[in-house]
Order: C-alpha cells, then structure tokens, then sequence
C-alpha cells in the first residue's frame, strides 16, 4: 500500500501544473535557504568556542571590563584571586612536617590540596613569618625568622597559579645595606635575578606575575627613607653623581645651591667628595624638598631596572610591582604615578574590614587609574597579644564580617582583582600570628576553614 501511494504521488506530482511550477521556482528557493542556513549554523557553531576563548591568549592578563578592571586567566575567563599568604618554606612550618608529610615536597603539595579544596585559586607567595619549634629555639635558632620564597621549578611543579617574588636585594627593604639603584652592579644584579627566575616561567600558564619587594621607604615618614638616600649616596658612588646632577639641575648656580646647604666648595665635583653633604643645610624646608626630589629619582630608577629586566626575559607575565602595606606607610603621588609607567597592577598590603580598607586605599586611588590587588589583608582572631600590623578580630563573627567584606569589595569596586589573606598559620604568642592552620599540629581550624569556604564558593559563583 506504501508503495502504490508513493507511486501515486509521484505520478500527481508530474502530471500537476502549480505543483510543477511550484518545484522550478520557489522549492529551489526554499532549498537554497536552507542550505543556506544549514551553512550560518555551522559556521556559528565552529566559531562559538573561538568567540567565547575569543580573549585567550595563555597567560594572565588585566583588562578593564564595562568600566572594572578584570584579571582574566590563560583560557580568557574571568579570574578573582583569591590566596592565603605565609605558608614558608617548610623549614620551620609546620612543627610536624617531617613526621606527618615525610618531606617537603610532599608537604608543598599537601598545600596546594588544602587550599584547592578550602575555595582559594591562586598561592600568593611563600615567604613571611616563620614560627620555630621550641626545640629548634633550644638548639640555638631564633623564635621567628623568615623564610625564603619558593623556587621558581617548586611553583611550577604544582601545576596551580602563583605568584612569585624576586625578592632582591632583600624581602624588606629596610634597615642599613639600601642599594645605589643607580650603580652598574644593581642593574647587574636584578638583570641576574630576573634571568634566574623569569626566564624559566616566561612561557607558564600558572604564572598570574612577579612581584619585587616588600615595602621600599618611598614615603619621607618612613623610618628607612634617610636610610635608602644615605646609603644610596656614598662618597664616590653612582648615587652621589646623580644627586650632584638634581643639585645644579635645581639650583643652577653653585652659589644659589650653598645658599642651602651652607657648604664653602668650589665646584660641583667637589660635592661628589664630601663625606656627608646631605646632613648639613641652612634651608630645612628646601633640604626636605631636594630630598623628596631624589627620592622620586631612586624610585624612578628602581622601577625601571626592574621593568626592563622582567622584560628582558618574559614577555607575557604582569609585573605586580612590590607589595606596599599602606597603612604603615602610605604611598606619595610621584611614586604612584612612576609605578603607573611600569608596573600592571597596584600591590597594597592593608589590615582590617572594608572601611579601613576603603579609607586606606584613599589615598592610592586618587591617583592610581589602573587594577589593585590587595596582596596581604584580612584580620585574625589571636591567642595572644596581635602582631603589630594585625588587626584583630574579636570573635569568629568578627573574622566572617571581614572576609564577607574582602568579597563584597572585590563585587563592587572598580579596581580590586583580588586579595592575599593574612594568613596561612595560626602560630601561638609571642609571635601572635592568626591563620587558618595550627602551626604545631597541622590540622586547619576548621571554624574559620569553613567560613573561607562558604564565601569562597559565593566568590566564584560572582565571579562567572
């Protein structure tokens, strides 16, 4: 019966006029359409993966986003950084590392896991305070000492996003030994650093960037500001040449700059010689002022040999500049607008809840146009008396409205890409650090492991 209906059909289909001209003229129509739009379906399908990786480009990168700045990760999602800092080098943390983990590789990795599962998506940096066992103290070594950033091959072995410090010439830039930034040997050094630690990342799609330095005295009120100029001025040195150079560019005569300084010498060169040239003056007001001036110069300096050395070897990380912790010491205008020519993002440590933050960053954002991430920050809830830059929380509460906060922050702020929080371990009084890890036991605490989690977890779904 099938057949005979087929066969009938198409038997009408030859012998019908309006069906016939309806096959010449708008079936081939209808075909080529569809065609047609068979042809637009599959190229929208083939090119849908490319338009949604569209900014991929295998590597971290910022971009600013309807008017936020976004940290957009190697497959061109968007990616809010979310770390714990201070977790060491395995050397001091924990208390039972070998015991428990067998060797610090096994440990480093145990790190990675513990974070992963806790809601983190990046390891901030290793280094920061590290609390010894009290049989190592007995055997000679000190209460709290500091830990050395991580090798470049152990981030790279965990397969996870990192960023990392180089860290030269020291962690923290303070006390005596303050580089000449305009000597040929700091150029030679950081080149060096730069060599031994970026170029082996330079293609590492873990990587989100590098940062330099914990805390360059940029500010006059810094303890270490007089510190950074008088090393950096030394009879005979680089730095002393370039202060002559600022000194007739400021002054013009020889005359009008004795007039300041209230030294009898005859000639430019002279100044290169004296022992202290920058202790003694007539004019504090312009003393103070030249100071700030050079200072502007050695941060000029700094950031530049450090641009161009990163550069020199990776082409495709950010330079997350040094983490600078405003509310010990808050940021001059100049040095803002120098690491605007240099650095992609701006690095901040800050204690505290989003008001302090806010007010903190204040002075930061007047000036600063670009991304921010807040590299160490959060509040801790002590055993004992807090740590000087801490800020304590009194109660678990407390602890949540602050870390509520970080991510409530990170929504609706215009700059913020991400935060560091202060920190991976609780260690007891008198080093008062707060974390989220029992330094002697290594086991984590699980009340506040749960509140990192649950607002991680509310963080990623914002973040999508």
């Amino acid at each position: 019966m099938t057949n005979e209906l087929q066969a009938d059909s198409v038997k009408f289909s030859h012998r019908d006029p309006a069906l016939n001209k309806f096959r010449r003229t708008v079936h081939p129509q209808f075909e080529r359409c569809i065609k047609y739009g068979l042809m637009v379906l599959a190229l929208l399908l083939i090119l849908s993966p490319m338009s949604a990786a569209e900014d991929a480009t295998g590597f971290f990168r910022v971009k600013q986003v309807e008017g936020k700045w976004r940290l957009i990760d190697p497959n061109g999602k968007f990616f809010y950084m979310r770390g714990v800092n201070h977790y060491g080098d395995g050397s001091g943390m924990p208390w039972v590392l070998s015991e428990r983990y067998g060797s610090a590789k096994a440990w480093r990795t145990s790190v990675r896991e513990r974070v992963r599962d806790w809601g983190f998506n990046y390891l901030p940096p290793s280094i920061g305070p590290t609390a010894l066992n009290p049989d190592l103290v007995a055997a000679g070594g000190r209460l709290v000492t500091r830990t050395k950033e991580w090798p470049a091959e152990h981030y790279a072995a965990l397969e996870f996003p990192f960023t990392i410090f180089l860290e030269y010439p020291k962690q923290y830039m303070a006390g005596p030994g303050m580089p000449d930034v305009f000597s040929q040997k700091f150029a030679d050094d950081v080149d060096a650093r730069c060599r031994e630690v970026c170029l082996p990342l330079k293609d590492s799609p873990y990587l989100v960037g590098y940062h330099f330095c914990h805390n360059p005295p940029w500010h006059p009120r810094t303890r270490n500001f007089d510190q950074w100029i008088d090393d950096a001025t030394k009879p005979g040195s680089a730095g002393r040449r370039a202060w002559v150079r600022l000194m007739r560019q400021i002054y013009g005569s020889l005359e009008r700059w004795r007039r300041t300084y209230g030294i009898p010498v005859d000639s430019w060169d002279e100044i290169a010689t004296l022992d202290r040239p920058l202790r003694g003056y007539i004019s504090e007001r312009r003393h103070l002022q030249d100071r700030d001036a050079f200072m502007a110069r050695i941060c000029e300096q700094w950031y530049r040999v450090y641009h161009d050395a990163i550069r020199r070897y990776d082409k495709n990380h950010l330079i997350l500049g040094d983490r600078n912790t405003l509310h010990l010491q808050p940021l001059p205008e100049f040095a803002i607008r120098i690491m605007s020519r240099y650095v992609d993002v701006l690095s901040v440590n800050v204690m505290g809840p989003p008001d302090i933050v806010y007010e903190v960053l204040e002075d930061a954002t007047r000036y600063w146009d670009g991304p921010i991430h807040l590299a160490d920050t959060g509040a801790g809830i002590y055993e004992g008396p807090p740590a000087k830059a801490g800020y304590t929380a009194r109660n678990l509460d407390e602890f949540e409205m602050v870390y509520a906060g970080m991510m409530q922050m990170g929504v609706e702020h215009p700059q913020i890409i991400g935060f560091g929080w202060c920190g991976f371990y609780e260690t007891p009084s008198p080093s008062g650090r707060s974390g989220l890890v029992d330094v002697r036991t290594g086991d984590p605490l699980r009340d506040r492991i749960e509140v990192v989690r649950r607002w991680n977890t509310w963080m990623e779904d914002q973040s999508r």
